[in-house]
């Protein structure tokens, strides 16, 4: 072979290894391009994932907030009204007073948030910062008992990619107006009784008619013909309890409902919390020289007030009214008087200015409670206008009186704290006409149980107002608190 052919041969060669530089080259380019992408996307992919974590933390945190709130709301169920939380925005009074997260607040006055002023509590140590939330309360309207929470979280604060998020619950309390009746003492009905709402005792429930709500008894509940219960009658499938009946037999128990038996002296802060809403924005009155103040509730809204006297005892006979003071039904429903409460009478009388005489019935326009220190006493009809209630508190007992009329029919959520709830006599004596029959309409909570008798005929019905409405400062089922509805809103500004 030739040097020449040699040389020739040689040429391509050199050309094809140039033409595989390129292609590598290039190769390695487009290789570098694929790996810088997948890195700004899995960086793009993990920097969405941190964002959607923190979004979720922050949610977290503020519904943190919430459940911290109601657990404040189990220890004291007008908590809303006595503290400003410590995790809460301060707080602007009617004089423009800011009050600071932790203090105390004087129950009845409202309140609104200053802009841009926010507490922030911490909650957690998290992989995108501290979490950390803020609180603002809005009390419950008349005649409601649902406190509207609203808990604003954070996270990461004060970086670029800081999260806020904000939720808003309902939540509210089983009140013992659910219950048609409540005792501490046994009860008993007869077998020509119907009852329509739920029943509770912290001894028996002997029924021997028909309960179409649930029973609830401590220790036993039955149908016999005696008073207590020898037996329980809860897990027969026959008999008076159409909805089902829980005693310490049965399966669930009483104890697995009510963990927290329900306790008669919390209704006495009850009590004090309406005096204190009372005197500051609603009706309270207090004159040793009074026997009893006598209120009759006026269709247009208002209520009459007079100072009543009696010679005897006032379940007993009126001998006299002063004159009347006519008032508005207050905003805030709250009426606390330190002396015995009638409430309307059946008999004939003229007060002293002339200005009314004969019976007084009522018809309340409204939501209202009326509380007293000492007893309440029924002596008139009572009836509402359309979606009102009324709630009768007294510290003592709630009687009906000699002087109610001989048909009566009154509606109420009624409770006697330490004493009976009962008529001011027993069985009519011989030749009485003066008590026929009397129908109530609403709930009863009595510690010492109590009866009727002074009537032939009594007939005892739910109020199915009760329901939905709670009458004003009324007391609740302590530890029940629960979630209305719960949502997710803007941060406040």
């Amino acid at each position: 072979m030739s040097p020449s052919a040699t040389r020739s041969a040689s040429s391509p060669r050199r050309g094809q290894r140039g033409a595989t530089l390129i292609s590598v080259l290039a190769l390695t380019g487009i290789l570098a391009v694929i790996v810088a992408g997948s890195v700004a996307l899995s960086r793009s992919a993990t920097s969405g994932a941190a964002r959607e974590s923190r979004a979720e933390i922050t949610v977290q945190a503020a519904d943190a907030g919430v459940s911290q709130y109601i657990s404040r709301l189990v220890e004291d169920p007008r908590y809303w009204d006595h503290y400003v939380d410590a995790a809460e925005d301060p707080r602007i009074d009617p004089t423009g007073t800011a009050h600071a997260p932790g203090s105390t607040w004087t129950p009845g006055t409202p309140w609104t948030y200053a802009v841009g002023s926010q507490t922030w509590t911490q909650v957690q140590g998290a992989r995108f910062g501290t979490a950390s939330f803020g609180l603002r309360i809005t009390p419950p309207v008349a005649g409601s008992d649902v406190v509207t929470v609203q808990s604003t979280a954070r996270t990461a604060q004060g970086n670029p990619d800081e999260r806020r998020r904000s939720v808003q619950a309902q939540i509210h309390p089983t009140s013992i107006a659910d219950f048609q009746m409540i005792s501490k003492k046994t009860i008993k009905y007869g077998a020509t009784a119907t009852t329509t709402g739920k029943l509770y005792s912290a001894e028996d429930i002997n029924h021997e008619g028909v309960a179409t709500a649930p029973v609830y008894a401590q220790r036993l509940a039955c149908s016999e013909t005696g008073f207590f219960c020898g037996s329980s009658s809860a897990s027969s499938s026959t008999g008076p309890f159409q909805a089902g009946a829980f005693d310490s037999t049965s399966s669930p128990s009483f104890d697995d409902i009510f963990r927290t038996p329900i306790d008669f002296n919390q209704f006495t802060q009850t009590r004090l919390d309406l005096k204190d809403a009372a005197e500051a924005s609603g009706i309270a009155r207090d004159d040793p020289s009074v026997s009893a103040w006598l209120l009759q509730f006026l269709a247009d809204g208002r209520v009459k007030i007079f100072r009543g006297r009696s010679a005897s005892e006032v379940g007993r006979l009126l001998s006299g009214l002063g004159c009347p003071e006519t008032l508005d039904v207050p905003a805030n429903g709250a009426m606390y008087f330190e002396q015995s409460v009638v409430i309307g009478n059946g008999d004939s009388i003229t007060d002293d200015c002339g200005s009314s005489t004969g019976a007084r019935d009522s018809i309340v326009n409204g939501r209202v409670t009326v509380a007293t220190k000492g007893n309440v006493y029924v002596g008139g009809n009572i009836a509402y206008a359309g979606d009102d209630v009324l709630g009768l508190i007294a510290a003592q007992e709630v009687v009906i009186t000699n002087y109610a009329p001989r048909d009566l029919s009154w509606r109420a959520a009624t409770v006697a704290q330490a004493g009976k709830w009962r008529t001011n006599t027993g069985n009519p004596f011989p030749g009485d006409t003066a008590h026929e029959s009397m129908t109530f309409i609403g709930a009863q909570a009595t510690a010492e149980g109590g009866y009727a008798s002074m009537f032939k005929r009594r007939e005892y019905q739910y109020d199915e107002n009760l329901r939905r409405i709670r009458p004003p400062f009324y007391p609740i089922i302590e530890g029940s608190w629960a979630t209305r509805y719960w949502r997710e809103v803007d941060p406040p500004g």
